[in-house]
């Protein structure tokens, strides 16, 4: 006899390391390329954890590296939030 093992939600949740609310959300949009397709078991539902493994391991090898980017020109200089000084609104020639 094969035993089969399964994961509940919340330990899919730490495996992916995603909310509870998340993985919900993504299975009402039936998005099943950011959670694995779950096996209902009476009103639970359950993952395998060898489909579990296996959709690790396809997401893995398509997943492109990841190199990092020089910005190809410095960025502009932060806004200041709210009402502008007056020496600002006078050098941009506002009233």
């Amino acid at each position: 006899m094969v035993i089969k093992r399964f994961y509940n939600i919340e330990e899919l949740s730490i495996i992916l390391g995603k909310s509870i609310a998340s993985i919900h959300a993504h299975l009402s949009r039936k998005q099943f390329d950011a959670v694995p397709p779950p096996v209902k078991l009476g009103r639970r539902l359950a993952w395998q954890v060898e489909s579990v493994n296996e959709w690790i391991d396809t997401k893995a090898s398509q997943a492109t590296p990841w190199k990092p980017t020089s910005p190809a020109q410095p960025a502009p200089p932060a806004r200041r939030r709210g009402r502008p000084k007056k020496t600002e609104q006078r050098d941009r020639g506002e009233k």
